[in-house]
This record gives structure tokens, sequence and C-alpha cells, in this order.
């Protein structure tokens, strides 16, 4: 083994230790006391050496470990100026010494190549421990941010106090879509977190998402969308009194012209045809004002809202036309005191929603359904559930644009009018369903 050479050593002096130990003994304890003084003082300089050869073995280790703490690599310790008998452990040293340079060369490598990817992410990053110092951040955070440089989420915490309180909240694994308002423009943020431990610490990480572009080009559908249905409702209603006045103006008689008697004006024919238009006049007046009231809902008044007595209402109130339709209708709360809203602008979302509901579950039997509500972190959440007959999957990016129906008696805008209060107040509403056995709706404030 390439160790023998220190056991040897080691070894050797030992047994010289031992046996100059013996000697001195045998002298002590016979005759010739006066003898004893040459292997005393021999088992002194062997000693001596000894704890030299031990002491030197440990200052050089000490001294190159300290050097590759330090990444100080002109520390070696060559085979031939080592000290006698650990030549093999010089060597050793040594190929640990190369591959841990070697190893910092690699971190240091992809180090660089990490933080060359972040700094050209589109995505801004965040990172910072439990105390709020930052550990990470990329240029877009700083860019949106308005700063140069960020140490400490005190920084955002002093100039974006809300925004701070909405990141600093933000459940693990969840994402918020929060609007920035940074001299004057407003920047909608897609903002996800996440919770890691490195060592003994725990880091909380951030994901900014600039989605500007995405919400544009949802808008300009949705108004694409609109104008689509809009012409053709609008269509649909002028059609019927272009048609009807051009047989008014078929059946009257020409300026200056004489009507025979054969050819008498039936004024009668003439009066019903002017009623049907103004009838259908009425229907896009009517029609229009629909279209109004997207527009007009007030700003709400928040308030807290008694979670208990909010629901008591819509028991009461639907209690009795469940019971009647054959519904099943549940009503409960999970540990919630109450929420902070405008009580009649709310209550009118979940008007509708109870409206959809029946709807959907109208001529099936063992229909139920539930409205719950729950607390998850700042936020609440208010679920509207059926075990209906669920929203059809071409109609699911629809069911929220102005005047789409599929509903023959419908008007199309509950939902519409409902998505703009619950923006009002800051929250989100969002659906699942699965055709055929049911819809559920979920506002969360």
């Amino acid at each position: 083994m390439g160790s023998e050479p220190f056991i040897k050593k080691i070894g050797w002096q030992v047994a010289f230790i031992g046996l100059t130990s013996l000697a001195t003994a045998y002298l002590w304890f016979g005759l010739s006391r006066t003898l004893v003084i040459f292997p005393l003082l021999l088992l002194i300089f062997l000693l001596i050496r000894l704890f030299q050869f031990l002491q030197r073995t440990n200052q050089d280790l000490a001294l190159f470990f300290e050097g590759l703490l330090n990444e100080d690599s002109s520390i070696t310790l060559e085979p031939k100026a080592a000290p006698p008998g650990y030549e093999y452990l010089s060597k050793s040293l040594l190929r640990l010494s190369k591959a841990i340079q070697d190893e910092r060369v690699q971190n240091r490598f992809q180090q660089q190549f990490y933080e060359e990817l972040i700094s050209h992410s589109t995505s801004g990053l965040l990172a910072y421990d439990e105390i709020g110092q930052v550990r990470l951040v990329n240029p877009p955070v700083l860019n949106f941010l308005g700063l140069h440089h960020l140490s400490s989420m005190k920084t955002i915490e002093n100039r974006f106090p809300a925004f701070y309180q909405s990141i600093h909240h933000l459940l693990p694994g969840k994402t918020i879509v929060y609007r920035l308002l940074r001299e004057g423009e407003t920047l909608p943020l897609q903002i996800r977190s996440s919770l890691f431990s490195f060592g003994e610490k725990r880091y909380r990480l951030l994901a900014f998402q600039n989605i500007k572009t995405e919400l544009d080009e949802k808008e300009v559908e949705s108004w694409q969308n609109l104008f689509r249905i809009l012409s053709h409702e609008i269509m649909n209603s002028i059609a019927p009194i272009t048609s009807l006045a051009q047989t008014i103006s078929r059946s009257l008689p020409r300026e200056g012209s004489e009507t025979s008697s054969s050819e008498k004006v039936d004024y009668n024919r003439i009066k019903r045809i002017a009623t049907t238009i103004e009838e259908q006049s009425n229907l896009m007046m009517s029609f229009v004002e629909k279209y109004r009231k997207l527009y007009k809902i007030p700003e709400p008044d928040i308030k807290a809202i008694n979670v208990e007595d909010w629901l008591t209402r819509f028991r009461i109130l639907y209690h009795q036309e469940m019971l009647e339709k054959g519904i099943r209708f549940d009503v409960q709360s999970s540990e919630v005191d109450n929420f902070h809203a405008d009580d009649n602008l709310i209550s009118q979302v979940i008007v509708n929603l109870l409206r959809n509901a029946q709807q959907a579950l109208s001529g099936l039997e063992n229909g139920s359904i539930r409205l719950s509500v729950s607390k998850n972190g700042e936020y609440t959440n208010i679920v509207v559930e059926d075990n209906g007959t669920g929203i059809p999957e071409e109609y699911a990016n629809q069911i929220f644009i102005p005047f789409f129906t599929t509903n023959p008696g419908g008007n199309g805008i509950g939902l519409a009018i409902s998505r703009q209060i619950v923006l009002r107040h800051g929250g989100t509403i969002t659906f699942s369903s699965v055709p055929e056995k049911g819809t559920k709706f979920c506002i969360s404030i």
C-alpha cells in the first residue's frame, strides 16, 4: 500500500522509543543508575523527533486545506518536498487539490451560464430568504419596478406596499394576476410563487410574466366576437324593418297619381305593418338597453359581509323554488366569518349563477345545486356547483362574451355582467365543466 512508508516511519520511531524506555528502566532499577542518563537523553531526543514529525505533518496539512478553502492554488505539497514517509499522502492530496480546482472551474462556468441565462430571460425572477435579503434578481424585475438595484424586500415594501402584500402572502404553487401601477401606466403581471430550501435556509422564488400582449390579444378577440354578435343581432332586427318599410312603400300610391276603385289602399294592413315595425324597434331598443348595462356597473361599495347571514338569505330565497323544481339546494360555509365586497353587486352575480344552474338542470332528475363559501389564504372563494348538462367544449371560450347564449330564452348578458362585477372587485371568476356531469363556477375575491 502507498501508506506503508508512513506507517513504517512511525513504527520504527515508536519501536526505538519503546526499546529506549526499556533500557532506561533496566538501568534505573539495576545497579548502574549512573548510566541511565544516556538512554534517558536518547528517549527525550526520539520523543522530540516524533513530536516534530507529527507537528510538521499537521501544519502542512492544515496549510494545504486552508489553501483549498481560500482557493489558493499556490500552496502545494510536492512529493520531493514532502516530509519523509508520507509521499503517498502528498500525492493523494495533490489529486484532491486538482479535482477540487477542476470542480470549481466547472461550477464557475455553470454559474456564469445560469446568470447569463437568467439575465436574458424575458420572465422576471426574484428570490429572497426568510429575512427579506434578495439573493437573485434579474433585469426584467428591476425594469418594471423602476429600480437599478435591489438588495432587500424592504425596498419593495416601502415603494409598493400593496404589491408587496400581494406577493408576500401569495401561497406556494399559486398564481395571481396583479396590475402594477407605475408612473401612470398599468402593468399586468402574472406572478407565481414557490418555496425551496438550500442548506439550512429557506427561500421564496417569484416568477413574473408581463401578460400585457396576451391580454391585448384576448381583448381584440373579445371585441371581434362582440362585434360579430352585435352585427348579427342588429341585422336580425333591421332586416324585418327594412322589408316592412318596403311593403308600405309599395302599398301607398305614388304622389300625384290617382287611385282607381280596384286599387284602394289597405290602411288596415299598413297599420298592422306599422305596429310590427314599432314592436321590432322596441326589441332593438331593449337590446341596446341591455348592452348599456355592461358599462354602467357602479363602483363597488366594499363592506364586510357576514357569511352566515348572507348565505341564509339565499337559503330562504330559493328554498321553495328549488323544492318545487325537485332540485336539492345545499348552502354551506367553511370556517369563514365574513368577507369584503359590495353586497348588492356580488349577490347579483350569485343570482345569475343560480339561475344558470337551474336552467342546466331543467328536465333532469336528482338535480342538485351547491352554494359554498371558503377561505384560501387572503382570498374568499364563492362556489356555485351543479350536476346538470354542463357546458359543451366548443362554447367554453365564449360564455363570458356579451349576448352569447345557448339558452333560447336567455339574453346572453348574465355572465358578462357577472364577470364585470367580479373584476370591479379585483377578483376572478373561473369555471370547470364536464358535459352531462355538471359545472362549477368559482369566484375568488
